[in-house]
């Protein structure tokens, strides 16, 4: 991967955005969290995608590459901060017991959250590609 660091600031930024506008969506109203889920969510990390692309300067042959290893990553430290938010945080804030019961309650949203990485993250290349490609036109 060409830059860990940048790969990490972006997820951050798009886990924190994410969530921050997903859980509002929840307390407004719940039928809005799938209307942001599946729009806003993904857009969110879509940009994110192409930021990283675009500021690591990936060539056409390396962004393949670097799509695949920023995808691993992304799911990765996505079950991560899953597990530390909502088996940690989460029920300390509303007292309860933490418990992994999350992940087995929650399976098909998390296919959900993580297969939208894996799709958003080949859009985004392909955005990215075609930009490329434009600019080599253009010179």
């Amino acid at each position: 991967m060409k830059s860990i660091k940048l790969a990490s600031l972006y997820f951050i930024m798009a886990y924190i955005i994410s969530t921050i506008v997903s859980f509002a969506a929840y307390y407004f109203k719940l039928a809005g969290i799938w209307i942001v889920m599946f729009a806003l969510v993904a857009l969110i990390f879509g940009y994110f995608f192409y930021a990283y692309l675009k500021n690591t300067k990936c060539d056409l042959a390396r962004s393949l590459k670097e799509t695949n290893l920023l995808i691993v990553f992304w799911i990765l430290a996505s079950l991560l901060l899953d597990g530390i938010v909502y088996i940690i945080i989460i029920p300390l804030l509303y007292g309860y017991n933490p418990t992994l019961v999350f992940f087995t309650d929650q399976i098909s949203w998390l296919c959900f959250n993580y297969g939208m990485i894996i799709i958003v993250g080949y859009i985004s290349r392909y955005i990215y590609i075609r930009e490329l490609k434009k600019q080599k036109i253009r010179k």
